[in-house]
Order: C-alpha cells, then structure tokens, then sequence
C-alpha cells in the first residue's frame, strides 16, 4: 500500500530534486532497481546522478552499504516510517512530486545523507551484548558505578522486543505492551508515574470477550443477550476450570510431560476437541507465546507459583506514547548519551582464552573488556550465533537449550471502522480458529485517537503456518502482505453477523515477526518440560551462573526465575549481572590495551 503523505512530509524534495550525500565511505543504493541512487565515486565526483532528479513517482527504498572498514551509523535527512535500519524509504505519487513543485518551487532544502563511520577496535571495562532491556539496564546500572562501558548492538536501534510505531493516528507496541504495578520492585512503575503522573496507566482490555466457535458460525460473546452469549456453550465456560487447574503443582507431578497431555488426561480435551483452540491459540498462545504441546506442564506449575509481580496490568493511554517512548525519556536517552554505543555491530565471537575478553563483530572490529553480559535473546544462544572461545561449559548450553522460545509474531492492523463490534459494544479479547490465534483492540484505550486498531498474535504454530505463506510470496513486504491477507481471511468468517468485514475495511497494517528476526529468533521464554525440575531447582537460575573465571555473564527475561519473559525480568537481570560484574572487577576505568589492528 502507498504511503500518502502530507504536504508537511513533502518537505523532503527541493522541487523536483532530492540530493543524496555520502559522509564517510560508502554507497547509496536504490533496492528497487531503478533510476535512483549515488555511489561514493559519483557523490565525490559531483556527478549528477546525485542529484537526483526525480520525474513523476518517487517510489524507492535506498539502503547504506559501507564500503570495507567502514560501517553504517545513521540516516540524516526525512525517511518515511517503514524505513528500518539501513533503509530509507520514500512513497510519493507524481502527482504530490507535481504539487511539491508548483507550490515550493524555489525552497531549498538540505540532502538525504549516509552517514558512514570507520571500523576501530576499541577498549573499555565492561562491554554488554545487546541494547535490549536487560542491556540497557546493565549499562545504566554501570554507568552509576563509574565504569566504562561499551553496547555493541547487532541492529540499527535500540530496545530490543521493546518496540514502538505509528499505525494510524496512535502508537502500537510491536513488542512488550503490558505493565504491571509497584509490586515485585518493578522499577518501571515509579519511574514512569513519576515522569508522566498515574493518569498515563489505563486498565487494557476494555470490553467483552469473543471466542470464534464452529468455524465462526456460532461465534459467542461474554454478553448474556448475545446472538450466541458463551454462557449458553458449555466447551466455552468448561475453559474457566483451566485458571485454577494449572498452575498447581500437586496436580502436574509428572516432570515430563506437556500441558496438553495434561489437559487430555485431565479433562478429555484433545486436539479434536471442539474447543482446543481455546487453550492453545488462547492461553498457550496468548500468554505463554507458543502451543501447549511444547509446554512443560509441571515447569509451568512450579514457575506460576513463584510469579512475584502483580497479577493486574495497565497499558498507556496517551495515543502518542508507546512502551520504548517511555523507556527512552526515563532511561535509555541518557544511557546512550552517557555511554557507548555501536548499532549494526552483530557479535560474532567472543574469546576468552587470554587475561582479557575480545568480542569481535560482523564488521571486523575487535573490542577489549575485562568483562563481557551477554544479553541476547535464548534463540540467538540456542542458533549458536555467536562462537565462544574456547566452547561454553555443559552446563549453560544445557541451561539455555532447556529453556523454550517459540516463533510468533505482532499484527496491528487498521480498519476504517470497528466492524467487529456486533453487539454493539467494546471487544477486549477475541480467539479465532486460525492464524489471527488471539486479538484485541489497543485503540478502545487510547484516549484521543480516532483510529480503529485490532491487534493479532499469532503464536507457535499459527506463527510458522504465517511464516510459510509469507515465505511462499517471497518475503520481505510481499511476505507481509501474504501474512496480513491470511489473517483477514481468518477474520473474515470469524463474526457471523460480519462476514468478510475484515478484508472490506481494511486499510493498513504492520507485521512485526520475532520468530524470524535474526537477532531475535523467537518472542520470550516458556517453560519447557524439564525447565523447572523444584521450586529451588531450574534452568534459569543455571544460567545465571557466570562462566570464564567471572569474566563472561549472562542476563535476560530468560534467566530471570520469578518473573521471566516480561520486561521487569530483563530489567532486574540486567542489573544483577552489572552488580555481579562489580563484585567481580571492582576496578573501575582500569580497561585493558587495545586489541592490535
């Protein structure tokens, strides 16, 4: 779909020319093939190709390609929201080119540039793996101890499964949405109430439920007057008997097996049940982010029971602020300018056979520490991403391939109205048959907005069935494109009284897919048969253990025992490992020498 943009966007074009500018060395390359772009010869040589004249539509997607030595920073100048890291996109129909021209013709206007830096190997006391949560907090957390700190961040922005966009007139959370309360010593609530006040947290899910039955033919409603209220459908209430079944260990004593054998076993619900989806798409999907067959239904016992944050949620309800705005003005803006930081730096090795640490990246340049977090996610440890010199101890490979991560992914999607509204009132959550897996409607909480957000979270296998059409159309946006159709279709027969509405009021959408993200391969942790083996005993405590003489630590949602998978957890493992790298160095501004070129 174009991107209509207003006139205020426009502003971008010096009539019908948009110089493009080279710092550094590096090239300007237009992904569509056509007639656009600047090669580092042709910008120093003044060539007029770079000036780029633009005649009748300008649609192009440029990307930075650093030349040898030299790596990508930043973009300066306007690019459209869709771009991403070393792309910058543009969607201007001839006829905005046109109006731009007649009505600006004499405007000047500054160039598109590249911003290129050089590759160096550096030195510092600690260097952290990632700018997620867990990062990020690592940092500041050093950073007050007076350490010199380096981030190296595998993509071109910080935050990690925090991320924020704008669909319509509001922003989505394309990654962690939910906040809990003060309990728990969650650091983000004080922080937050105290920058923006406690008027910013709204209760979430505002409305009634639906849950898609019969191949949405009987489609029920938590409303007692509904065309099919769920009260009347008996597989729909026997749900509730699940909330007080699971996380009891007494009634899952069986360390090996799934929460879908236990639900079979105990309950005769089956994958041929009426009802399964349910439980998979709705509780396994929704909160665990995978399938209950990959649940380990005993670990997921022992886990819940040590949960310690509030069991309530709140959400942001001012339009124009998502979760990584938030995190940005009360923490990371300042750890970033207090720090260092290199984006697009994937880790590819970390060697730790001499006195000192050397982390090297994708781009060449080698990096000294004395101590190294690593922070990345459990499917970048379980793809082996990165080599460690000499290999990892037994017990952290077995620790974090005894942790599950799921494929999944995010799908905001916009419509010209809440078709879904069929009786007449606010939907908070919905279960579909197929690949939407669970929805709700963040736009019921946005104060202000006037646009009409239903969010989809297809999970597990409703996350690889997507993966495999998107892969049939060829990826990339016509992968995307392939994802939001399938889910349309799903929603499309979903509501009894508004078939095919989905398709019909659609108007844009953003696929947002953790499972497939290099520097993520998977959404957050689950509880794997074997993860928990007693409330003292599991997985993620083992990997918190530090390994190379206490000079290599890790730290995640992952590892957190109590509250994992949820940014509270990367948080305060970010900090538990910054204060374990304290009591292990304690020498502060004391970096090794800089690794020979």
């Amino acid at each position: 779909m174009r991107l209509i943009l207003s006139l205020t966007l426009l502003l971008i074009l010096q009539a019908c020319r948009h110089p493009l500018a080279i710092r550094g060395e590096g090239d300007i390359v237009d992904l569509n093939e056509g007639p656009f772009g600047c090669s580092l010869e042709q910008y120093r040589r003044g060539d007029p190709a770079c000036e780029n004249e633009v005649v009748g539509d300008y649609f192009v997607n440029y990307t930075a390609i650093p030349r040898r030595g030299w790596r990508f920073d930043r973009w300066e100048g306007w690019c459209s929201p869709l771009s991403e890291g070393t792309h910058c996109r543009f969607d201007v129909s001839a006829e905005a080119v046109a109006l731009w021209d007649a009505e600006r013709p004499d405007t000047p206007i500054g160039p598109l540039t590249a911003v290129f830096e050089p590759v160096e190997n550096t030195t510092q006391d600690v260097i952290i793996v990632g700018a997620g949560s867990a990062g990020l907090y690592a940092a500041r957390t050093l950073q007050d101890l007076g350490y010199d700190v380096l981030i190296l961040e595998a993509t071109h922005r910080i935050g990690g499964r925090v991320k924020s966009a704008t669909l319509g007139d509001m922003r989505v959370d394309l990654g962690a949405e939910e906040h809990y309360l003060a309990r728990g010593g969650n650091p983000v609530w004080p922080a937050v109430t105290g920058e923006y006040g406690v008027d910013i947290y709204v209760r979430g899910y505002q409305g009634l439920d639906a849950y898609s039955m019969d191949g949405g033919t009987t489609t029920c409603w938590t409303k007692a007057d509904a065309l099919y209220p769920c009260a009347a459908d008996a597989d729909v209430t026997a749900v509730n008997q699940f909330w007080n079944w699971y996380w009891r260990p007494n009634l899952h004593q069986d360390a090996t097996t799934s929460l879908a054998d236990d639900l079979f076993n105990a309950f005769g619900i089956g994958r041929e049940s009426r009802a399964y989806h349910l439980y998979d798409a709705g509780i396994a999907g929704g909160s665990f982010a995978t399938n209950l067959d990959k649940l380990g239904a005993r670990s997921l016992a022992l886990q819940s029971n040590q949960w310690d944050l509030s069991d309530g949620i709140r959400v942001l309800g001012n339009k124009d602020l998502g979760y990584a705005d938030v995190l940005d003005t009360i923490w990371w803006d300042d750890v970033v300018t207090t720090g260092k930081l290199l984006l697009n730096s994937p880790v590819v090795r970390i060697d730790s056979r001499g006195d000192n640490v050397i982390v090297t990246d994708a781009l060449g340049a080698s990096h000294a520490a004395r101590q190294v977090i690593v922070t990345v996610s459990i499917g970048v440890l379980q793809a082996e991403v990165i080599d460690f010199i000499p290999d990892l101890p037994a017990s952290t490979v077995s620790a974090y391939n005894g942790i599950g991560i799921d494929t999944g992914m995010k799908v905001p999607m916009q419509f010209r109205s809440p078709w879904w509204e069929t009786e007449n009132e606010q939907l908070a959550w919905l279960v579909t048959e197929g690949v939407a897996g669970a929805c709700w409607v963040p736009s019921n909480y946005k104060t202000g907005t006037n646009a009409h957000i239903l969010m989809c979270y297809p999970m597990g296998d409703n996350g690889q069935a997507l993966n495999a059409i998107s892969e049939v159309a060829g990826g990339g946006k016509s992968g995307d494109a392939a994802i939001i159709k399938a889910i349309l279709e799903d929603l499309d027969r979903t509501f009894p009284q508004a078939q095919n509405q989905a398709s019909a009021n659609f108007l844009q959408g953003l696929v947002q897919n953790w499972g497939t993200a290099p520097y993520t391969l998977g959404v957050y942790s689950y509880p794997k048969a074997g993860t928990y083996q007693s409330g003292g005993r599991n997985l993620r405590k083992q990997l918190q253990e530090p390994v190379a003489n206490n000079r290599i630590f890790f730290a995640g949602e992952a590892s957190h025992v109590s509250h994992p998978s949820t940014v509270v957890g990367a948080l305060h493992e970010g900090e538990r490992a910054a204060r374990a790298v304290h009591a292990a160095n304690g020498d502060r501004n004391n970096a090794p020498p800089v690794p020979e070129l």
